[in-house]
């Protein structure tokens, strides 16, 4: 049977350039309870063409039918019309891949689907303040409009989505890009065929989830150590297997070496890897991994000599003083000569020029760029790149790219083409690809612009060990979360589970068809599950699916064992505005310095609040506390909250002000996105029903009130909202921004 089911295949390759262009499809090769679509441009079908049929062929054998759509789309919208075509056929599309010379869509307007994308459209260039994301094929709900070809590339198409769209993101399919970078050396269509062979190998292995690696780099989480020890707990929960020996986990961290990314190259290329993660900064060409300021104990080795933490000091500020010019170059000498001891020479143009050339080689040694990939082969299956921009196909060289069309084992990896939130729950439902789920199927679950997976979606581990293998329950979680999304009787039976990866999927699948009791199920998990992954799971579905017990819910959060339960917690208190939440982050402030981004996120939450009762809840918690100076410490504390209140101040003002620059008075605007003022709500409701007002600050300001979803005062904004687009003297521009802020806010 496998011999004729090949000779069909090699049969429809062959009548497939027979077929007029929008014809030109493979249907799969027999019945299937799911079908997986590769959509391929015409060169890269015939230079791979073989390796094409033969990852179709053993996606087949393993249950998953294949179509293939072969065509040289000439922009975004003729492809998605293609796709919606397959999708709307019987049986379920579960998935895509889009290989080769694929239109890329760069995307405006939809930055609140962004994790901290927040660039100005209007004053930064297009090809700067655009969102490269396939949400525009895999969410066929949301509407676009098309704007412009890039100038540069004509197969970039900037499109905004618009006001009347869906404004959250809800994927129909899970997609990924199979896209060759163009400056890795080598031809990209042997790229290609290399890649699709190593993909073929991998689905035919069993591959159990039993070794993990994790690296947090330099600057990222606050550098926070309680933030790096929590994962390892959540960690265990959702891969018991990888915790059996100590050979199946490791945790690295900037700190252990000033160049720390030789250490990694060691560990990259270590065979049996099956998930490798980097919490780090990145860009679409570089991994950032030391950071100029290393740890003060560490003591690194190059062949230039040993480097310990003085050199690695001197370095560094060497190498930041050659930034500077003028006034900005003295300054920086002044205060680094006064605040390290330094000699008054240390910054002596002979010294300077001198150590030049070893200088710039060791800041080339303390992060990875594209040239070091080129020669590595990594070996993890599964590579994350927690990061900015490490996921930027549009890019002609991107580290992704290169690691998965490298000559390593890694065949497929998750990154960001714009930047993203620290404090993103990157590891949210990571525990289903130790369950066997697709990795696809997790992808899915990241409902975000930015977030794409590169290489192969349809990939997955082996569930349990060899002692117990549970691939049986993997091929019935696959068909369920592709066939039973909305089937509540099934993920109630998961939630029953003693599994915490069961239970946290099914407590995400609920919020699609939400049971009655939905709110009154999550604020129990919150409130008594012993797992710290499936707690979380609780908290983000109350924030982002349940509408009720958010207050209860974060009050909880922020008294929780888990960092980043408490960090979300302090997070969202400054977004709900509820004064019940002060005492609670006051202390959060006050007696929290091991957890350091959760007192950074209190820090910033506070200021939403009453300036009078902030300052009474600190003196009161200040006085009855154990700390060396309460009053001093009490009044440091008050006085930054002041100075926070009178900027805040300072920017209504100038909101209000008719006779400001209309640039500043929108600056002052867009400030309000990340910092919701639930306090002056009433005063920016007046600015925008003023129509006598500048209709640009008025459309801005609309935009602004739509970042308020989760305040005290949202149910106000909305009413507003609705008035004033109502009203037939509000201009057009107006009254669509203000549905749009009105969808969002609902």
């Amino acid at each position: 049977m496998k011999k004729i089911a090949i000779f069909l295949c090699c049969i429809l390759q062959c009548s497939l350039f027979l077929l007029p262009a929008a014809e030109r499809v493979i249907p799969a090769g027999g019945k299937f309870d799911t079908r997986f679509l590769i959509v391929i441009d015409s060169k890269s079908f015939e230079q791979a063409s073989a390796e094409v049929m033969a990852y179709k062929n053993v996606l087949e054998e393993q249950g998953l039918g294949v179509v293939v759509m072969v065509g040289d789309w000439k922009s975004p919208d003729d492809l998605r019309r293609e796709i919606e075509k397959v999708y709307r056929k019987k049986p379920v599309m579960e998935g895509a891949v889009f290989i080769g010379d694929i239109p890329v869509v760069r995307v405006r307007n939809f930055q609140h689907a962004t994790t901290a994308f927040k660039m100005n459209e209007e004053t930064f260039p297009i090809e700067e303040s655009s969102v490269t994301s396939d949400r525009f094929y895999d969410d066929l709900d949301l509407r676009f409009e098309f704007l412009s070809v890039d100038e540069k590339n004509p197969r970039h198409f900037y499109y905004r989505l618009r006001e009347d769209s869906p404004q959250v993101i809800e994927s129909d399919f899970y997609s990924a890009r199979m896209l060759p970078p163009s400056d890795m050396g080598t031809d990209v269509y042997e790229l290609l065929r290399k890649y699709l062979r190593k993909v073929v190998e991998a689905h035919k292995e069993v591959n159990y989830a039993d070794n993990i690696k994790f690296f947090n780099g330099h600057g990222y989480n606050s550098d926070c150590l309680t933030v790096w020890h929590n994962q390892q707990f959540v960690l265990k929960e959702q891969f018991p297997e990888a915790f059996r020996s100590s050979r199946g986990n490791a945790f690295y961290n900037f700190r252990q070496d000033p160049f720390m990314k030789y250490n990694l190259f060691e560990r990259l290329q270590m065979p049996g890897t099956d998930l490798f993660v980097f919490h780090e900064h990145g860009a679409f060409d570089i991994q950032y991994i030391n950071g100029d300021y290393p740890a003060p104990n560490a003591i690194g080795m190059r062949k230039e000599g040993i480097y310990g933490p003085m050199e690695v000091l001197s370095i560094s500020l060497r190498n930041r003083y050659r930034r500077y010019t003028g006034e900005r170059g003295e300054s920086f000498a002044e205060t680094t000569i006064r605040e390290y001891n330094l000699s008054p020479d240390f910054y002596s143009g002979k010294l300077i020029d001198s150590t030049r050339v070893n200088d710039s080689i060791f800041s080339a040694d303390i992060n990875i760029a594209l040239s070091d990939l080129r020669n590595l082969k990594p070996q993890p299956r599964i590579t994350i790149f927690d990061a900015c921009y490490n996921g930027s196909f549009h890019q002609p060289g991107y580290v992704a790219g290169y690691h998965i069309f490298s000559d390593g084992n890694t065949v497929v990896a998750q990154g960001n083409t714009v930047n993203v939130l620290q404090d993103k729950w990157s590891m949210e439902l990571i525990g289903m690809i130790a369950e066997g789920a697709r990795i696809g199927f997790w992808q899915k679950e990241f409902q975000f612009l930015e977030s794409h997976l590169i290489g192969d979606p349809t990939f997955r581990l082996t569930p349990g060990s060899a002692a117990g293998d549970r691939s049986r329950e993997a091929a019935v979680l696959n068909r369920n979360l592709a066939l039973n999304k909305g089937n509540n009787k099934i993920w109630l039976e998961y939630l029953k589970s003693g599994n915490p990866n069961c239970q946290a999927i099914a407590l995400k699948q609920l919020s699609t068809n939400k049971p009655g009791n939905y709110d009154d199920i999550l604020l129990r998990y919150l409130k008594e599950s012993p797992f710290y992954s499936v707690r979380m799971q609780a908290l983000q579905r109350i924030i982002y699916s349940s509408g009720r017990n958010l207050t209860q819910a974060l009050l909880l959060a922020l008294d929780d064992p888990y960092e980043l339960i408490r960090r979300n917690g302090a997070r969202f208190a400054g977004y709900s505005g509820d004064e019940e939440l002060i005492g609670p982050l006051v202390q959060t402030l006050l007696f929290s310095n091991e957890s350091q981004r959760v007192q950074y996120a209190a820090r910033n939450s506070l200021p939403m609040f009453d300036l009078e009762k902030i300052s009474s809840e600190i003196t009161r918690q200040a006085a009855a506390s154990h700390l060396q100076n309460p009053s001093d410490a009490a009044a440091q504390a008050i006085s930054y909250f002041s100075a926070q209140k009178a900027r805040n101040d300072k920017l209504l003002t100038v909101i209000q002000d008719k006779t400001a620059e209309q640039s500043d008075r929108i600056s002052a605007i867009r400030f309000l996105r990340n910092h919701n003022n639930h306090l002056q709500v009433t005063q920016l409701l007046e600015i925008l029903k003023d129509d006598s007002d500048d209709t640009e600050v008025r459309v801005v300001l609309a935009e602004a009130l739509g970042w308020f979803r989760w305040s005290v005062k949202r149910e106000q904004i909305v009413e507003a909202l609705k008035t004033i687009r109502k009203d037939k003297q509000t201009p057009k521009k107006l009254r669509d921004k203000i549905g749009q802020s009105i969808l969002r806010l609902k």
